[in-house]
């Protein structure tokens, strides 16, 4: 079983519809369906992205890092791409998920996706979001969203542990905004997904989930390569890693959407084929219970 445990929902590029077109062709069981983040956005320039990736494995990471906070800080409440501005949703819509759960419960798992700035009403968005929609776990964005997870999204991530729910977050690039030790502190048998292998900490992130039995990484997303991948398949092992795409940035190819390139960084590595199941969907499922 092969399921994407990472992909927004895009009324435009990705709908319903499209998902299970380009799911279908690429053998992929399930998706794990998010809101979308911000409206739908253009693809990074591969070199702009293999250089970020490169400098945040090197003594130059806090540089790297200055530059990714930079597409969120000339401007709050927007994201820089390209030299070019785009909203960032501050509450994403989680309804069109809930629908495509409704209406495709055998292909679909849905996270809710909670911004808890400003937001009192987050816990009760989360027992909605489980309690009549079916959702299964949450997604947070500390980074484009401007806040201290170690803080503000505390009261969540206990209710996500009393609940037995996995949280998948991207972290931002300050020590505020990409504050998960705190998390852990605070709430120790949380089920964490540290989305895009942990970026933009790549060598903490990676000691955290090597260290906790109750944290993981997703190899989701453009921001990442093989030979990444492989790397932190050596480092954590193959318990530790989670298949996903970030669709539809992820699944981007000349010819359209497509889940070949992503599916390679998995079949290619060293490792038996239990070990690649576990990346596939195993571990995945294991969270879910």
């Amino acid at each position: 079983m092969i399921i994407d445990s990472h992909c927004h929902l895009e009324p435009v590029e990705n709908p319903v519809d499209v998902m299970i077109r380009v799911m279908d062709a690429g053998g992929i069981d399930k998706t794990v369906l998010l809101a979308a983040t911000s409206e739908n956005l253009p693809s990074v320039p591969a070199g702009l992205l293999a250089l970020g990736r490169t400098l945040l494995q090197t003594p130059l990471a806090g540089l790297a890092r200055r530059l990714y906070e930079d597409a969120t800080r000339s401007q709050p409440g927007k994201v820089k791409v390209s030299g070019k501005f785009y909203p960032i949703h501050a509450y994403p819509d989680n309804r069109p998920v809930a629908e495509a759960l409704r209406a495709h419960p055998d292909r679909f798992i849905g996270f809710v996706f909670l911004n808890p700035k400003g937001n009192p009403q987050v816990v009760a968005q989360l027992e909605q979001g489980v309690q009549e929609h079916g959702m299964r776990g949450v997604k947070a964005h500390s980074w484009w969203h401007d806040y201290d997870p170690g803080k503000l999204l505390l009261p969540v991530a206990r209710r996500c542990q009393e609940l037995g729910l996995p949280l998948l977050i991207h972290m931002g690039n300050r020590p505020d905004t990409g504050n998960i030790q705190a998390l852990l502190d605070a709430v120790p048998d949380l089920k964490l997904i540290l989305a895009h292998l942990g970026i933009p900490w790549f060598d903490r992130s990676w000691a955290q989930a090597k260290r906790y039995p109750n944290v993981y990484l997703d190899i989701s997303g453009p921001y990442l390569s093989a030979r990444l991948v492989a790397k932190a398949a050596r480092f954590v092992g193959p318990d530790k890693l989670i298949y996903g795409t970030d669709g539809p940035y992820g699944l981007r190819t000349a010819d359209g959407l497509s889940y070949a390139p992503s599916k390679a960084w998995v079949e290619q590595l060293p490792i038996g084929h239990q070990d690649k199941e576990k990346i596939f969907s195993g571990n995945l499922l294991r969270l879910l219970g």
